[in-house]
């Protein structure tokens, strides 16, 4: 490799690093060391948080991991509240004192950006953002594409929400032609009663996802199932079903069901090839955009 390009990568992760310290010194002032920095992060954002959720996502190990929590806990910025279903878990969430300081350190972190920004004029900012998308891909798909695992995980947190309704308005805005409706009707499946979200992943890149939601006691309703296109004919999706389908067989429930349009030809063969059977179909009508006709699907547990 050119000593030239060596140099000058190495020359601006310097720079980087400059730029970096320079505004936690005169900005951020923060107390809590990165790494706490993050770990409340994910407290706050991952919904029914755990230690080892932290450990896996953070890569820390379990003990460093404990005496933080041990030491936020003691501090009143978060509480444990033990798990119903398993009592050697323990959720871990923040206080109202937790989420005052984590908006301040949000806040913060803004501000160190806005610091950077509000000295470049709006072309220069565009270029400046255009060239972090471009240096975060060329290395994204440089470590991950062809050496990571796609990972599942059965957590998700509040970023997971946003990128899964941009990923799915994305994907059936440039497949299907859906109109913003679609947007609008989203955002309201997300005040459900939520009971897991699995989203799959290769290094950090999104690859699909799958919900389940508590229609009543034993019936559970599957949502938002998806894999990105770049992912497809990977065994994602086989994957990503099945893993729901297990949890609902593990945890009492009888029937779990969804809700689907003819169009969706590569989904179908899935929930078919899984046990699932139409029960319902709905006359053709105007839908997000498109006349659509509405199956619902069905499996007896």
């Amino acid at each position: 490799m050119e000593t030239k390009r060596v140099l000058a990568f190495r020359q601006f992760n310097r720079f980087y690093t400059d730029i970096l310290g320079f505004l936690n010194e005169h900005i951020y002032d923060s107390p809590f060391s990165l790494t706490e920095t993050r770990i409340l992060y994910e407290i706050y954002n991952t919904a029914d948080c755990t230690a080892k959720i932290i450990q896996e996502r953070l890569d820390l190990n379990r003990g460093y991991v404990s005496r933080i929590v041990r030491k936020f806990e003691e501090k009143g910025f978060i509480y444990k509240q033990k798990c119903r279903e398993d009592g050697r878990n323990h959720f871990l969430y923040v206080t109202a004192s937790g989420e005052s300081i984590y908006k301040s350190l949000e806040k913060k972190a803004n501000q160190q950006v806005e610091y950077i920004l509000e000295r470049i004029d709006k072309e220069e900012q565009e270029k400046l953002v255009h060239s972090m998308e471009t240096i975060q891909n060329i290395l994204q798909h440089s470590f991950y594409d062809k050496e990571s695992p796609i990972s599942i995980r059965d957590y998700y947190t509040s970023e997971d929400v946003k990128n899964i309704i941009e990923k799915q308005r994305l994907f059936y805005a440039e497949s299907h032609g859906w109109d913003d409706t679609f947007l609008s009707y989203l955002h309201d499946t997300f005040k459900a009663d939520i009971k897991k979200i699995w989203v799959a992943e290769s290094g950090n890149q999104f690859a699909g996802c799958i919900g389940l939601v508590n229609d009543d006691e034993k019936t559970g309703q599957l949502r938002w199932f998806l894999v990105d296109p770049s992912f497809q004919r990977k065994g994602v999706g086989s994957r990503l079903i099945k893993a729901l389908v297990q949890y609902c067989k593990e945890n009492g429930y009888e029937r779990i069901f969804l809700w689907t349009v003819r169009d969706m030809s590569t989904a179908r063969p899935l929930y078919k090839k899984n046990g699932f059977e139409i029960t319902e179909i709905h006359e053709e009508k105007p839908l997000w955009g498109s006349n659509l006709i509405e199956e619902r699907w069905d499996l007896e547990l």
